[in-house]
């Protein structure tokens, strides 16, 4: 199927490759479906893209390249909401808010989107205040870390 993006215009994509949102995603009730898109080799960020909404689209990366010590206790109502028997079938990915100057983008590390990698459920997940919604992202400029 095609979807429009906002950062890619006109893209093909497979039905298999798309993700539920178990519950509303804060701020965007009308965009439930989703689909992860690379924006290129090695580079350690996605467009996280709905697909009922070209308009809404947030850049993702992998929370663990940024903070290797980045843990957190996955609430049981969510592991049920999701379907969660094993932690190999989750995924993690939090928001990054660019900067003019890279090394002032941030990251949300307070509210995590998990997804459950089988059945592609997902849910975005508020945190205690542990860790910040505005945490640096610093150099990481390659999958992998920094």
């Amino acid at each position: 199927m095609q979807i429009e993006t906002d950062f890619f215009g006109t893209v093909q994509i497979e039905e298999s490759e798309i993700i539920t949102f178990a519950s509303e995603v804060p701020g965007f009730p009308e965009a439930r479906r989703f689909i992860l898109l690379p924006f290129g080799e090695g580079i350690p960020f996605w467009s996280f893209q709905s697909i009922d909404q070209a308009e809404c689209a947030f850049v993702v990366t992998n929370p663990f390249w940024i903070d290797p010590e980045y843990v957190f206790e996955l609430p049981e109502s969510a592991k049920e909401q999701l379907g969660i028997q094993d932690t190999a079938q989750v995924a993690v990915y939090t928001t990054v808010t660019l900067r003019e100057r890279f090394e002032e983008s941030t990251t949300n590390l307070r509210a995590p989107f998990v997804m459950e990698t089988k059945r592609r459920q997902a849910k975005q997940v508020i945190l205690d205040e542990t860790y910040s919604n505005r945490h640096v992202i610093g150099s990481l400029t390659e999958v992998g870390g920094r």
